[in-house]
């Protein structure tokens, strides 16, 4: 009798466990989030250090500058299309390329964050992905 109470509570035990284990799962989404051109002037920090944009509104136009792996780059007009956009990176070294990306609202685990996802963007040690800048306040 005694070797079954000790399966019983051993039973329970694990069980409740994994309902914690289930309800700990993570939530990760991205809404894209149009906005009149001028309210995504701002600053945003990228996946690393080494990664930033700054987008200025002037003369009624978006523009502003990326920084990619510590490479400067200036955006021409950022054409917006709703939430998505295009810009030419136009870097340092005179090498350009498009940047094309959305803007978005991360959901991660309830905690929702405004900011600009690139896409196909080279990122050191992770090859090409879709990283997220968030916006700073």
């Amino acid at each position: 009798m005694r070797k079954l109470a000790i399966a019983l509570l051993i039973l329970v035990a694990s069980a409740s466990y994994a309902d914690k284990v289930k309800s700990k799962n993570k939530e990760k989404r991205f809404e894209p989030a149009a906005k009149a051109t001028a309210e995504y002037a701002g600053s945003y920090r990228g996946p690393a250090e080494d990664y930033g944009l700054v987008l200025e509104m002037h003369d009624g136009k978006l523009g502003g500058t990326y920084v990619e792996m510590g490479r400067v780059a200036i955006l021409g007009p950022i054409h917006v299309n709703g939430a998505e956009f295009t810009a030419t990176a136009s870097f340092d070294d005179g090498s350009w390329r498009t940047l094309q990306g959305t803007f978005s609202t991360r959901v991660l685990n309830g905690n929702r964050a405004f900011g600009v996802r690139l896409h196909d963007i080279p990122v050191a040690g992770l090859g090409v992905a879709d990283p997220f800048f968030e916006e700073i306040p």
